[in-house]
């Protein structure tokens, strides 16, 4: 408490500019805006902007970039929930519950639900950073690359176990996504499945991948049935849903708090391990939520708890994040990385000496987050109404917009046509594997996590010699593993007693 008394007044001073609640509501705006395009993350967000940190004070640049690194989570949701088309990788796993409440005609509600836990997310890790910053970023000491290719190995565990129909299915597509990863340079030296073409060596780029698999099926979805049914309203979503539906009253808020909550530790945690980063935050809250329902199989079909579990967890990775980046001088994500950057491009030196010798400048960060969230919540509920008429656009328009709209981003990765044929190959294979029930999702987010696996399953046989019980048997290890093995075996379970059950009751 001493440190916060000592040195509130002048985070107070620096924060009453008018210039510095400018910059930061300009932060919010970009970064919604650049959320909401299809594969543009936090960390190409911040990457294109950094050149303006060069005319910023020091105080003005951080606070800048930490408005558009909350804004940009929250506004990759939006096109998660309106068209399928999520603006990052952790918004893939709002688009399970997000979409499916748009196509109720509930894009609305869905859009507040993610709002709210945006802010909800943001506010809560920033408190808990007050409280515990310096013994939370020490005890992000103890994971190491064995630790996270274990964090690594029991996410795919939760992939597959709760995505798709059967976990032998929610697996298999988790294989796919493992497989695409190994394309291109090994982490183990040498290249792998290029099959002599050049555009393949660098192997396939991320954004290509989240959008060709998530937003690729629904735009041959769109294309198809357009072409194959007449839709008498002429809309893509139903459009039936009432103001008084799409309104959220105090009863699902009260049902909400404890979504929320868990969500909120979970991503202040997942964001404190370097690398982990926003898409292992949104999975595990959303696994946990999905854990801890009295309707599980309700998950996937369109319910507030599911847009709100990975909403809050990714928002909340942001303050997260700052622990191991502020304390220790580790980013937490590609991120919190540039972040890093402006600060020493600043003079700013973080460590285990920043709380002591620039106790304003953290105090500031600290107050300025909560500033960030409220501008967020405003810029989001003037916002709402015009997003959520994405949702009533016809099928014969939003099918060749959305089309439209993937060629022209997946082209705009890097200027290069094999982009686009990449896009268009793998997202007609994504809707033959929709068409199959063979979910698309795991093999996002197996690619995602994929790398950091190997890179990590890598430098820990470095580290160790090539001595595997150095790597899979110590203590933090070797749980996590254990966990995910009964991640695995529970699915299995569970999944062999539903069919025994459904065969009794024939």
């Amino acid at each position: 408490m001493d440190f916060f008394f000592s040195n509130i007044g002048g985070a107070a001073s620096a924060l009453s500019s008018p210039t510095i609640l400018l910059i930061m509501f300009a932060g919010v705006s970009i970064g919604i805006v650049l959320g909401a395009l299809p594969g543009f993350g936090s960390s190409q967000s911040l990457a294109l902007l950094f050149p303006l940190s060069f005319i910023m004070t020091v105080d003005q640049s951080i606070l800048f970039f930490l408005a558009v690194y909350s804004a940009v989570e929250y506004g990759s949701s939006i096109p998660a929930i309106l068209i399928r088309t999520p603006g990052s990788g952790a918004s893939a796993i709002t688009v399970l519950d997000g979409y499916a409440m748009a196509r109720k005609g509930l894009a609305k509600k869905a859009l507040r639900i993610s709002l709210y836990s945006a802010v909800i997310g943001g506010t809560t890790s920033t408190l808990i950073f007050i409280i515990a910053g310096t013994s939370l970023g020490h005890a992000a000491l103890l994971f190491g690359p064995s630790e996270l290719f274990a964090i690594g190995v029991f996410g795919l565990a939760i992939v597959g176990s709760f995505f798709g129909k059967d976990p032998l299915r929610g697996f298999l597509a988790t294989g796919i996504g493992l497989a695409l990863a190994t394309v291109g340079s090994s982490g183990f030296g040498g290249v792998r499945f290029t099959f002599d073409q050049s555009f393949l060596i660098d192997g396939l780029p991320l954004v290509v991948v989240i959008i060709a698999f998530l937003a690729g099926p629904e735009a041959f979805r769109l294309l198809v049935d357009n072409r194959r049914t007449v839709d008498p309203q002429g809309k893509a979503f139903d459009a039936t849903a009432s103001n008084l539906e799409n309104k959220i009253p105090k009863s699902l808020v009260l049902k909400l708090i404890p979504t929320w909550l868990r969500g909120s530790v979970f991503g202040t945690a997942v964001g404190i391990i370097p690398g982990a980063g926003a898409s292992v935050g949104a999975l595990l809250a959303y696994s946990e939520e999905k854990r801890w329902s009295k309707h599980p199989e309700k998950f996937g079909t369109g319910i507030p708890e599911g847009v709100a579990a990975p909403e809050v967890a990714n928002n909340a990775v942001v303050a997260g994040t700052l622990v191991p980046t502020l304390t220790l001088a580790i980013p937490g994500s590609g991120g919190a990385a540039i972040l890093l950057g402006v600060l020493v491009s600043k003079g700013v030196v973080p460590g285990p000496n920043l709380f002591r010798d620039e106790g304003t400048f953290v105090m500031t960060v600290f107050i300025g987050l909560f500033i960030i969230n409220a501008f967020i919540l405003i810029t989001g509920l003037l916002g709402t109404r015009m997003f959520s008429l994405v949702a009533r656009v016809p099928l014969r328009v939003l099918g060749p917009f959305v089309m439209l709209l993937i060629i022209a981003g997946s082209y705009a990765i890097g200027n290069y046509t094999a982009h686009i044929v990449m896009v268009l190959v793998l997202g007609a294979i994504g809707y033959f594997f929709e068409k199959i029930d063979i979910p698309v999702v795991p093999i996002v987010l197996a690619f995602i996590m994929g790398p950091i696996i190997e890179k990590n399953l890598s430098r820990a046989l470095t580290i160790s010699g090539g001595v595997l019980e150095e790597v899979f048997l110590r203590p933090i290890p070797i749980v996590i593993l254990l966990l995910a093995l009964a991640t695995f075996v529970y699915s299995i379970f569970t999944m062999l007693r539903a069919r025994n059950f459904n065969e009794g009751t024939e």
